[in-house]
This record gives C-alpha cells, sequence and structure tokens, in this order.
C-alpha cells in the first residue's frame, strides 16, 4: 500500500512533493510543480527554436530545389499554391496529421485527462476527428465542382457574389487568427516554462523557419516539413507511450497507473489547505461516477466533448489550410488521405494523453490549476519521469507541432490574400510572377503579425484553454453554410449570410449572458468555464445552420455549378494525371466511399464507443489494462503507417532525384526524350527534316559534326 502511515506525505510514491512545516507541524504540499522554476536553461531553448527553425528552414528548401532539378517541378504561381494538385494519399495524409496537431492536440488533451480522467483523451480525440473524416467528402466535391479553385471563398464568390464572398472571407481569415493564436500561446508558454526563454521572444521565434521555408517553397515545402515534423512527432509519441505503461521505473504498467488512480481520488483522502491547494488534482472528481477518473461517465468530460465537436468542426471546414490540402490532392487520393489522416490523427490526443494525462495524475503531480490551463501538464510529466531528456523531447515534440501547423496557415492565409483580394479586387489580369510575388509577401507579413499576436494575447492574460473552448463561439455560425455550398443546390446566399453573422452575434451573446447569470461577473476566468462555453457554441453552429436552411426552403437557388467550374487557374498547366483521375463516375464512387466510410467512423468514435463503455462503470483492471493496450497499439500502428506510406508511395521520385544525383543517366534520358520529340516532328513535317539535312551537310562542308552545334539533335 502507497499511503503513509502518519499521513503526511499521504502517499509515498509523492513524498517529494509535501512536507511538514515548521509551525505546527501541518503537512504542506507543493503550491505547483514548477514553482516559477525552469528545468532547462535559456540557452537549450534558444538551440531548439533557432537551431530547429534553421535547419528546416535550409533542409526543406533543399529538397524543393531537388524537385526542381531532378524531377521537373516548374515553380510557377499555381505550383507555389496547389502543390501541381498531384499529392498522393500518404502524404496528404501525413500533411493532415500535421496541420491539425497543434500546441492544443499535444498540451490540452493531457490538460482534460488530468481533469476529467480516461473520458478526456478520448472525448478529445473523437471529438477533433470525426471532422477531418467528414470533411473528405467535401474534398471530393471541390475535385467534382470546382477542380481549378484555390480557396474555398473562390468558390463561395463563383456562387454566392460578392456579399457572401466578404461575409465568409472575414470569418476565414478570424478562423486563421484563431488557430495562429491557440498554436504560439501553447507554444510559447511551454518553451518559457522549460527553458525561461522570454514568452514574447518565443513568440516572434518559432514563427521564423516556417517563414524561410514557406517563402523558398510555398505549399510543397509545407508539405515535405510536414511530413518530417510527423514522423519526429510520431517517433517521440511512441516513446513516451511506452515509457508510461512499460518501461518506466515510477509507472512502467496499467496495473500501477490503475491503482495509483484509484488512490489519489479516494474519498476518504484529506484534500483541505495545506495538504492540497485550490485547483489542483486532490480526492474523487466533481461529474465523475463515484468520483473516479477510471469512467467514461463523466458530465465534465461530455460536456467538454460537445463544445469540441462544435468547435473544431469550424477550424476545420472554415480553415482554408484544409481546402488548399484537398485542392493539391489527385483525385484519386483525396478521400483516402483524409480517412486515413483522422484515423491516424486520433492516436495523437488519445494515445499520448493516455499516458502522460493520467500519468501525472498516478504520480499524483503539485500541478496548479494556472499551470494545467496554459499546458503544462505533459512537460511535468515528462520531467517526472525522465527529467531533462523528457522535457527535451516535449519541447521537440511540441516545436514540431506548432512550426508544422504554423506554415499550414501561412500559405492559408497566403492564397486567400492572393486570390481573394489582389486577383478578384486589385488586379483581377495579373500574372503568374505577380501573384507569386504578392504570395510570398503575404507570407512574410502574416509571419511576423503572428509573433504581435501571441504577444497581445500573452499581454491580456488570454489562455491556451480559453482560446481552445471560445472558437467553436466564434466561427461555428460559418460551418453550415460552408458545407452547404457544396452538398446542397438550393442554399442561398441570402440565407448563407444571415445565418452565418446572426449565429455568431446570439452564439456571444448567449455565452456573455450565461456567464453573467451563472457566476455574476464577465472576465477571462469565467467565460472559459463549461456551461457558458457549452450554450454559446450550440447556439452558434445551430444558429447559423438553421436560418441558411429555412431561408433556403423558402427561395431555394437550384445552382448547377456551372460557375464554380469555370474558375481560372493563373498559369494553364499541362497536367501529369491521366484522364481517368477526373472522370465523374469514378468521383462519384470515391464520394460514396468516403460518405460510408466517414460517416460510418464517426457513428463508432462518438456513438457506439462510449455507449459501450457505460456498462463498465468505472474500470475494472482487466477493463482499463485493454484501454491501455487500444491506446498503445492505435498509436504504434498508426506512427508506422504515417511514417512508411509517404515513402513507400515517393519511391520512384526519391529513386529519380538519387539517380539524377550521383549519375549522368537522368540527363541523358531528358536528352533521349527531346530527340524523340524533334525526331517526331521532322516526321510530321517533312520541311523540317529537309532543312535540318541542308544545315548537316553544310557543317559537315565546314568539317563540324552537327551535334556540335547543337548536342540535343541526332539524325
Amino acid at each position: 500500500m502507497a499511503v503513509s502511515q502518519s499521513g503526511c506525505p499521504p502517499f509515498e510514491f509523492s513524498a517529494k512533493y509535501y512536507q511538514i512545516s515548521g509551525n505546527g507541524g501541518s503537512c504542506v504540499r507543493q503550491s505547483s510543480f514548477f514553482q516559477g522554476q525552469t528545468v532547462l536553461n535559456q540557452g537549450v531553448g534558444y538551440s531548439v527554436i533557432l537551431g530547429f527553425g534553421a535547419f528546416f528552414a535550409v533542409f526543406t528548401s533543399f529538397l524543393v530545389w531537388l524537385e526542381k532539378r531532378y524531377v521537373g517541378s516548374r515553380h510557377t504561381s499555381e505550383w507555389f499554391n496547389t502543390a501541381g494538385r498531384n499529392v498522393k494519399t500518404g502524404l496528404i495524409a501525413s500533411v493532415i496529421v500535421s496541420q491539425w496537431t497543434w500546441a492544443a492536440t499535444i498540451l490540452q488533451s493531457s490538460n482534460v485527462a488530468w481533469e476529467y480522467g480516461v473520458s478526456g483523451p478520448f472525448w478529445y480525440a473523437s471529438g477533433a476527428t470525426i471532422q477531418v473524416l467528414l470533411f473528405g467528402v467535401m474534398a471530393i466535391e471541390i475535385k467534382r465542382k470546382a477542380p481549378n479553385a484555390h480557396t474555398v471563398c473562390e468558390i463561395v464568390k463563383a456562387r454566392w457574389g460578392t456579399a457572401a464572398h466578404l461575409v465568409f472571407l472575414t470569418f476565414c481569415f478570424l478562423t486563421n487568427i484563431i488557430v495562429t493564436a491557440m498554436l504560439l500561446l501553447g507554444g510559447s508558454a511551454v518553451v518559457n516554462a522549460l527553458t525561461g526563454v522570454n514568452i514574447y521572444a518565443a513568440s516572434f521565434l518559432i514563427p521564423l523557419g516556417v517563414i524561410i521555408y514557406t517563402l523558398a517553397g510555398g505549399l510543397k515545402a509545407t508539405f515535405l516539413a510536414s511530413y518530417i515534423h510527423s514522423v519526429i512527432v510520431h517517433v517521440v509519441l511512441v516513446v513516451f507511450v511506452y515509457l508510461v505503461y512499460t518501461a518506466s521505473n515510477e509507472l512502467g504498467s496499467p496495473g500501477v497507473i490503475y491503482r495509483r488512480l484509484l488512490e489519489v481520488a479516494s474519498k476518504s483522502r484529506v484534500c483541505q489547505e495545506p495538504i492540497s491547494h485550490d485547483g489542483q488534482s486532490c480526492g474523487p472528481v466533481n461529474g465523475n461516477y463515484k468520483g473516479s477518473y477510471l469512467t467514461m461517465l463523466s458530465s465534465g468530460g461530455l460536456v467538454f466533448g460537445i463544445i469540441n465537436i462544435v468547435g473544431n468542426f469550424g477550424t476545420v471546414f472554415v480553415d482554408n489550410g484544409y481546402w488548399v490540402s484537398a485542392i493539391a490532392a489527385r483525385p484519386s487520393s483525396t478521400h483516402k488521405g483524409y480517412m486515413l489522416g483522422g484515423l491516424v490523427w486520433f492516436a495523437v490526443p488519445f494515445s499520448l494523453a493516455t499516458s502522460l494525462g493520467l500519468g501525472a495524475l498516478a504520480l499524483d503531480l503539485p500541478i496548479s490549476l494556472s499551470e494545467a490551463s496554459h499546458g503544462l501538464v505533459p512537460p511535468a510529466t515528462a520531467i517526472a519521469l525522465m527529467g531533462k531528456g523528457g522535457s527535451i523531447l516535449l519541447l521537440t515534440m511540441l516545436f514540431m507541432a506548432v512550426t508544422s501547423a504554423g506554415s499550414s496557415e501561412l500559405i492559408a492565409v497566403s492564397s486567400l490574400c492572393t486570390y481573394d483580394i489582389y486577383r478578384t479586387y486589385i488586379n483581377p489580369k495579373a500574372s503568374g510572377k505577380k501573384i507569386l510575388r504578392v504570395s510570398r509577401s503575404v507570407v512574410l507579413g502574416f509571419g511576423c503579425f503572428m509573433g504581435l499576436l501571441a504577444v497581445i494575447l500573452n499581454k491580456a492574460g488570454v489562455s491556451l484553454g480559453w482560446m481552445y473552448l471560445a472558437m467553436g463561439v466564434l466561427i461555428g455560425s460559418a460551418v453550415m453554410p460552408i458545407a452547404f455550398m457544396l452538398l446542397w443546390r438550393k442554399a442561398n446566399a441570402f440565407g448563407a449570410i444571415l445565418g452565418t453573422v446572426t449565429g455568431c452575434i446570439l452564439g456571444i451573446i448567449t455565452w456573455l449572458a450565461i456567464t453573467k447569470i451563472e457566476y455574476g461577473r464577465v472576465n477571462l476566468d469565467t467565460t472559459g468555464r463549461n456551461a457558458p462555453m457549452l450554450a454559446g457554441n450550440l447556439v452558434s453552429i445551430l444558429t447559423g445552420g438553421g436560418v441558411h436552411a429555412v431561408c433556403s426552403l423558402l427561395r431555394p437557388q437550384n445552382y448547377d455549378w456551372n460557375t464554380t467550374r469555370q474558375i481560372t487557374m493563373v498559369e494553364k498547366e499541362k497536367s501529369e494525371l491521366p484522364v481517368e483521375e477526373f472522370k465523374e463516375e469514378k468521383l462519384i464512387k470515391a464520394k460514396a466511399w468516403i460518405v460510408k466510410w466517414g460517416v460510418g467512423f464517426t457513428v463508432v468514435i462518438v456513438i457506439l464507443w462510449p455507449l459501450l463503455t457505460l456498462p463498465a462503470g468505472q474500470f475494472s483492471l482487466g477493463y482499463f489494462t485493454f484501454w491501455a493496450v487500444i491506446a498503445t497499439a492505435w498509436g504504434t500502428i498508426g506512427s508506422a503507417v504515417i511514417i512508411a506510406l509517404p515513402l513507400m508511395e515517393s519511391w520512384e521520385t526519391i529513386q529519380n532525384v538519387l539517380l539524377g544525383m550521383f549519375t549522368n543517366d537522368r540527363l541523358m534520358k531528358s536528352v533521349d526524350e527531346i530527340n524523340l520529340k524533334l525526331n517526331s516532328i521532322m516526321l510530321a513535317m517533312p520541311e523540317a527534316e529537309r532543312m535540318y539535312l541542308l544545315e548537316t551537310s553544310k557543317a559537315k562542308e565546314h568539317g563540324v559534326h552537327p551535334q556540335q552545334e547543337d548536342p540535343s539533335i541526332s539524325p
């Protein structure tokens, strides 16, 4: 038994966090885990930020140059913003995982595990996976109904006109700003807590490397960097999961964790000051069955799950980054890429938080409410188990998540500004070179703005947790109108505008009104609580969809998608894809596939799985062990797939690059291809052949072989 006989410390395994005070001999718990101290010195923090930033800037730019040199990619504005519309399943899935792995995915998921127990990681993962699965339907519809689009707002303009375009452009920008804010708030807070690097300096330095490689290579550079980032994130994920459940001396098995979770939530535990402090985990959990961390019967977890589902629909469907990724995918890869990406991503919050989040509880770490809300639960567990090595691993993982998702936001904003503002309202006849120049200018400008925004929000005291819960209130109203745009021919412009604007306004009013009624005051603390957030989120998304649906039924548009199909590219480029890729029957078949599997998996992970856990009540040791095995296996298999599949699919391209770098075969192949084309021209045009023979005879008269004059031509 781990309980101390004297009652101080309450558990032998957490003795280091308790001490007997000199005044009266009372048992005092450490007031916070970090206590304002850093585990690593500032040099390590700056090395990670600047070192990794510089490495990825150089390495990713080098990869883009290799592709241009040896694969023959043309760096046009179309290529910069759409990556040639030819990206395969594995890389698309990797990109989805990478751009959906925010700072919040790593940090906030463990926070809700620390707060609600096993239900927290599950609701975080399931509540944010289904949007990606269902967005696969939208991705296929883009290929069918707007094959040449560059952004979601281009499609809005083509269907609903200027007024709707401006409204949805505003909401798309707001989404990008919210996502960017969460990335940098979480990233800068953890870098500051672990290394002492100035939080404002971190806000500006983290995006620096991202700006450089995105400027150099556009969307393709973002995709290549996303893959490398995904590999690192998943390797670290697997390390932490196996550490907690198999290798750690402190924990090391589901059985140890299970017993400790029962002990720390025991009803007999004393939780008054000073043996525990307000906001720290201690004793039974309010709203959980039997006060246990080992149950899915958690009212707080369920409310968080609903908020999570609503809010994340906004940050997928209204984030232009996901539309850009869908546009970049080859048609046959789109639906499979989103399905695979969603299922692999599920493992990141579920497996990681089931290990690090529950690990924090099982170690009885004295994490304060402020530390938890700023995302410091995972680093606390990593440090407790691995010391400085754990903090470096987590810092690396976090940096990968922030920079990868940040590069996606840069391209999303760049394409909106370039195509929806510059090309639409300023210079409709802009050349490819001008488009490319504007795209790069926006990348640079928004990259600098990212840092400034994080500084402002940190100054205002806004935390990652608050921003994460509030996003659905602010952008949720645009979700259903955007979905209707491609899925419902009756959806009209007036309803889209009215639903989106009124939904947002009513959502904010409801959110603030319930905060005032429930808690008597409106501030960052009270507005961030579950009841107001839940009400605001639901009112926002349901009003937006409801108003749009009613208006469209009363005055249906009966649209045929002709104008969306007429969206043009800036530079016409020859597609490398076979014609079969774009056949309507093939795309309809792909849509039927993603509807079946996307909706099917949604029902399984949001309805069936939770229902099947209810009879278990408080988990038994066997049930919890099975739960831990699922988390470990999902994380391991998902990591293996997302690392191996892009390499397997791109193996031919990799071979071509290596061949070109180390031999002259690639050059010879290109010369042979040119000769073949020229010979074909001469066969089709006798006059050209006559002129060639004439030039050959002249060259011979002067003693010069014709191939010395033009090495690309041979008779």
